[in-house]
């Protein structure tokens, strides 16, 4: 796994974080192999939540951090929520109740004017 290195600091250099300009650094996108995608996609279809147990297994396999693991895990069900369009057990309760609305509502500008 590579690290990004930190930059130094040098004196009245902006600092990165929430309210600042200067965009914080990212982690490069991790490049799966063929061979790991395989493996996690079968482990998905045994089971779609990982334990620490055998996240911490399947990290070790892999040759990948725990945290891989876990990320690739959640935005493989958030994908699947996605293409399924359903609902969980609790989204239904709520949407009952009418506390759970995430329809888009088009906005009359007149009423809500754009700040400048």
């Amino acid at each position: 796994m590579r690290k990004i290195k930190k930059k130094e600091k040098t004196p009245g250099t902006p600092t990165a974080g929430p309210g600042s300009n200067v965009p914080d650094e990212k982690r490069p996108r991790t490049a799966f192999s063929s061979e790991q995608l395989a493996r996690l996609r079968k482990e998905f279809d045994e089971n779609r939540y990982l334990n620490e147990d055998r996240r911490r297994a399947l990290a070790n396999e892999l040759g990948l951090n725990e945290t891989q693991i876990k990320i690739w895990f959640q935005n493989k069900r958030a994908k699947l929520k996605k293409a399924t369009g359903t609902k969980g057990d609790l989204a239904k309760m709520l949407a009952a109740q009418g506390l759970y609305n995430h329809a888009t509502v088009p906005v009359d500008e007149d009423e809500f004017p754009a700040a400048i």
